[in-house]
């Protein structure tokens, strides 16, 4: 599949793969926490405590390899903690939010 990218101003022509229209959203687990799936930089947080956020909702975005990568939820949430903040470096697994289910 064909599709356009933008980045600086300047449109790019990319091919997307079959892999990346399959990914799937970060699946919640029952202990209540999101955690870093690769290591890499805080970039932006879009989230507090006490926000409600609807699935596809981005909460975080993580600077890694030189891309950024948002961290989006498909199901519905309530900021408990956010325990990261920009520019903090990060390894896989850490803990970056915890919640509570709606």
């Amino acid at each position: 599949m064909s599709d356009h990218l933008e980045i600086n101003g300047i449109k790019y022509k990319t091919e997307l793969t079959q892999k990346y229209l399959d990914r799937k959203g970060y699946k919640l687990k029952k202990n209540n926490d999101i955690r870093a799936f690769i290591p890499g930089l805080i970039h932006k947080i879009f989230c507090k405590p006490g926000d409600r956020i609807k699935p596809n909702t981005p909460i975080i975005s993580l600077e890694a390899m030189k891309m950024y990568n948002n961290i989006t939820l498909i199901d519905e949430i309530i900021i408990q903690d956010v325990l990261v903040k920009i520019g903090d470096s990060v390894e896989k697994d850490q803990i970056l939010v915890t919640y509570k289910p709606v």
